[in-house]
């Protein structure tokens, strides 16, 4: 097996006029918004200094915050709620902690914890120590989880104790501390009651006497794709000067400084991490849970005065689904609700808009690339099919599948470059998909002027019998639209006779038939977009971010295909 690479691989084919553009896009949007707070000279000098030791992203960032507003909440947590001053404090102690057990000047240190401390506190202390940082995906494998530590390396991994026992003999074969910890311990041992230390114990016994290094080595972060079978791709993050790119998200999500901010995204995707990171500039208080409940939602904007949630299209889905089932026609008090991972449907658009008002605004990208595109709530109001427009700093391109470049409003498939695109794979055999010096996104779509319309992904595409593209969002849509129907997945499947057909799987809440499903899509798409199986389902299984695990799907048979459907 190859070694691992953390060397940057992916030319970013960006122009220093596109560069230098996004960057005063970016200082622009920051000052429209009074986003941050430089403070008087002492404080540009200390953040200046902060850049030169940590590089400009999270520690910097938080370092900020604890300066400028110490008593400000920053974060509120499964474990509890951290101040600005408490929240470096607590990373400067794990930072010393990980570095006392050889964790600095490059070493591999992974984390496999859900949304809390157990990833924020890591992601501040690597620059601190100068560890790199590999964040596994909630839904791997043991076997994955196992060889995804062995080729990379890693010295330490932190856990949810709720994962132990994803972690084979070989995998604790490394220093191993537990972030979130069970009510009751998972497996008994010396630490505590518990096999391994916790996290928060290390902390509280840190070595205080310890000097952080004055330059610590550049650290990298590697983020964990969603690979189901083998080992998945692990993403390298391009070490940034500046967080220029965001100004992507600030060109049409209200930020203002000092907002309560509902973290649904998971942060071991890019999506997640980002939103935390603007949180933060904005010294803004962020309200995050390990796991997804719709009822939780609610609660945590009435109780902690939400005005930001930052969710996928499945999380919005969930909790539109709630209200509707508690008869609550809306909720006042969001400034924006911020989708990514997967495409709004356009009833989707319309719900948000019902049960909040305009606030719902979309991202396109990817843990490679970051935004791409954007799009504000009256943008999707006024056009429900747009992803988003193409902002400064970013390049998109539409190729046919022989690599020519299409014109404007011609389909196919989308490639990307931008001033974060990701460094590269970690594994030398992988090669990054590249069309003409593009990223290929996996996507296709189409373009007009600036802006960019996602039709699905590549190889979600359907040809059918009748020999038309079909993409399966276009059904999902409509079946969504049919009020017995709470939840609808629809993909391709092969088929005997036609090579591929359509199968929807659906969530119903009341009585309704497969032919009554097929006869509204019939009237509103075509012959052509008509599933050949319409599947009865209780429930999904999900990743963490909420997208449907197809291979969990069952195959149709007379129990979940039967014509009339007894709730």
């Amino acid at each position: 097996m190859p070694k691992y690479t953390l060397s940057p691989r992916v030319e970013t084919n960006i122009p220093q006029t596109q560069v230098a553009h996004q960057f005063l896009h970016f200082l622009q949007r920051m000052s429209q918004r009074k986003i941050i707070s430089f403070g008087g000279p002492k404080d540009i000098l200390a953040d200046l200094k902060n850049i030169r030791r940590w590089g400009g992203l999270d520690a910097t960032i938080v370092s900020r915050g604890a300066r400028q507003v110490p008593d400000r909440l920053a974060l509120i947590d499964d474990d509890g709620q951290y101040n600005y001053k408490e929240l470096i404090e607590a990373a400067e102690r794990l930072a010393r902690v990980l570095h006392q057990k050889g964790c600095h000047s490059g070493a591999n240190v992974a984390v496999m914890a859900l949304n809390g401390r157990g990833v924020i506190l890591p992601l501040i202390a690597r620059q601190m120590a100068g560890f790199n940082i590999f964040l596994i995906n909630g839904n791997s494998s043991a076997v994955q989880i196992e060889e995804y530590l062995e080729f990379h390396d890693i010295k330490a991994l932190i856990v949810d104790e709720e994962f132990l026992d994803r972690i084979t003999d070989v995998a604790r074969n490394r220093e191993v501390l537990l972030a979130h910890l069970e009510d009751e311990p998972v497996e008994t041992g010396e630490h505590q009651g518990r096999v391994f230390e916790s996290m928060q114990h290390a902390m509280d016994h840190a070595d205080m006497s310890f000097e952080l290094p004055k330059k610590p080595a550049h650290s990298h972060h590697v983020l964990m794709t969603s690979g189901t079978t083998g080992m998945p791709k692990a993403v390298v993050r391009r070490h940034l000067k500046s967080p220029q790119s965001s100004a992507n998200i600030a060109a049409v999500v209200p930020f203002e400084r000092n907002m309560r901010v509902l973290l649904s995204a998971v942060l071991f995707h890019a999506y997640g991490w980002a939103y935390l990171g603007m949180a933060y500039i904005t010294q803004s208080t962020v309200v995050t849970h390990r796991h997804f409940d719709p009822s939780k939602v609610l609660d945590d904007f009435a109780q902690y005065d939400i005005n930001l949630w930052v969710a996928a299209a499945t999380r919005i889905r969930g909790v539109v689904a709630y209200m509707d089932d508690n008869n609550i026609d809306h909720y006042e008090g969001l400034k924006a609700i911020t989708n990514s991972g997967s495409i709004l449907l356009p009833i989707e658009i319309k719900k948000a808009y019902e049960k909040f008002g305009a606030v719902l605004c979309s991202m396109y990208g990817s843990s490679e690339t970051t935004a791409i595109a954007t799009a504000g709530p009256q943008d999707l109001i006024d056009d429900p099919h747009l992803s988003g427009h193409i902002y400064p700093g970013c390049i998109v391109k539409i190729f046919d599948d022989h690599g020519n470049e299409l014109p404007d409003g011609e389909e196919g498939v989308v490639a990307i470059s931008s001033y974060d695109l990701f460094a590269g794979y970690t594994d030398p055999a992988i090669e990054p998909r590249m069309i003409n010096g593009y990223y290929y996104m996996g996507d296709r779509g189409y373009k007009k002027d600036n802006r960019l319309y996602i039709l699905g992904r590549d190889d979600d595409l359907v040809i059918t019998q009748y020999a038309e593209k079909i993409y399966p969002v276009e059904i999902m849509d409509e079946v969504m639209r049919l009020d017995p129907i709470r939840d609808c997945f629809v993909h391709g499947v092969p088929d005997e006779h036609t090579g591929q057909a359509l199968r929807a799987y659906v969530i119903a809440k009341s009585e309704i038939s497969p032919n009554e499903i097929r006869e509204h899509v019939r009237s509103h798409l075509s012959d052509a977009h008509v599933p050949r199986d319409v599947v009865y389902v209780q429930d999904f299984q999900r990743g963490p971010t909420g997208k449907v695990l197809a291979r969990f799907l069952p195959e149709p048979d007379e129990e979940n295909q039967r014509e009339h459907l007894n709730v």
